[in-house]
């Protein structure tokens, strides 16, 4: 479990940092730094994977370059993503929620401005959600769609929890689902918390559906019509009444809006059909 107490904080020339203390080391702050160095200056962060020799450990860092001119003014005022994401994965963790682990964060900043952050995490042995999918198509046995089945209701049980304790996923694209299998053992890692927020409980807010539209408009593998709808009963929580019917026919024109913007597909058919896993109207599953 990670927490903000296992954490230290301190100035290293120019950066401020965050440090797991247990992992972090003068060596492995040198190559992140030349890592850190040696990369262009991009408009989106840009994530590295590398391994660490010394520790025999894999790693993400993932670099975060100055905002436009709005963000700037902002992050004058605030921590930087990165050290935001670091707080964020604590507090999903000392809940029990599963992520990454981060091994240290850090900001640069030049009389208040920031300069360049970074957030550095433990990569986690396990399948990105689409990935694992695969892993189901072709199999018809009764004991392979219970597993599906059970895994689904897991599923939508967690991001049900994660939404009622106040906290919204930034971008929770299947891709940020990394799943971890051992045996009859099944954890859902929740990746990318870099914009992922964490609203008092009577903060009246709606933005949890973002969340479900998010998940919803990508077609995935052997993801059917009824697994979607047996996922929404589960994270709901209670029968189909007239509310429920309601947000279901919310959530199908959002879908359906959010694959014309992002997939430019726009079809006169049936959702079961727009959905369907190699249909004529699938396109890639990654994000």
């Amino acid at each position: 479990m990670q927490s903000k107490s296992s954490y230290d904080c301190f100035r290293e020339g120019s950066w401020r940092l965050w440090v797991l203390r247990d992992m972090w080391s003068e060596a492995l702050w040198r190559e992140v730094l030349q890592q850190i160095e040696s990369e262009r200056p991009a408009k989106h962060p840009q994530t590295r994977r590398f391994f660490y020799a010394s520790g025999g450990r894999e790693f993400y860092l993932k670099i975060y370059h100055p905002s436009g001119p709005g963000g700037t003014v902002k992050d004058f005022f605030r921590n930087s993503k990165a050290v935001r994401a670091l707080k964020q994965g604590c507090a999903l963790s000392e809940l029990g929620f599963h992520v990454p682990l981060a091994v240290a964060a850090g900001e640069k900043r030049d009389f208040g401005i920031l300069n360049r952050a970074f957030l550095l995490t433990s990569a986690v042995k396990g399948l990105p959600l689409p990935l694992y999918l695969e892993g189901f198509l072709g199999k018809r046995d009764r004991a392979s769609l219970q597993q599906k089945r059970q895994w689904l209701d897991r599923l939508a049980i967690e991001i049900r929890r994660m939404h009622r304790l106040g906290f919204v996923h930034g971008d929770l694209v299947p891709s940020n689902i990394v799943v971890q299998a051992e045996e009859a053992q099944v954890a859902f890692f929740f990746v990318d918390n870099d914009r992922t927020r964490r609203y008092p409980a009577w903060f009246p807010q709606g933005r949890w559906r973002r969340n479900l539209v998010q998940l919803n408009r990508f077609v995935l593998p052997g993801i059917s019509l009824q697994d979607r709808m047996r996922f929404l009963k589960t994270y709901l929580g209670k029968p189909w009444g007239r509310g429920e019917r309601r947000f279901l026919k919310w959530l199908e024109e959002k879908t359906r809006k959010r694959r014309r913007e992002c997939d430019h597909v726009e079809a006169g058919v049936s959702f079961r059909e727009l959905m369907r896993w190699n249909g004529p109207f699938s396109s890639n599953f990654s994000n």
